[in-house]
């Protein structure tokens, strides 16, 4: 799925493609410039008590791809 695509608040699943890490699943929040922005569910508290797990991925990545979460 394109992130041109997502719609703020959609919930996704984040594979990377080489599989060297599980997927994730997390909310679509926002584009900012380059970037998309998720929060990811197992991210929160990570770093601390007020980590609120909230990551971003660039949009010209081809090493992740996001998929939405009930078209899996």
């Amino acid at each position: 799925m394109k992130t041109s695509h997502l719609k703020p608040n959609q919930r996704v699943l984040i594979t990377r493609k080489d599989g060297s890490r599980p997927p994730r699943l997390g909310t679509f929040l926002r584009r900012d410039g380059r970037m998309a922005v998720f929060y990811i569910d197992d991210f929160v508290g990570m770093r601390g008590a007020d980590d609120k797990g909230i990551t971003t991925i660039s949009l010209n990545s081809k090493d992740f791809e996001v998929t939405a979460e009930g078209k899996r």
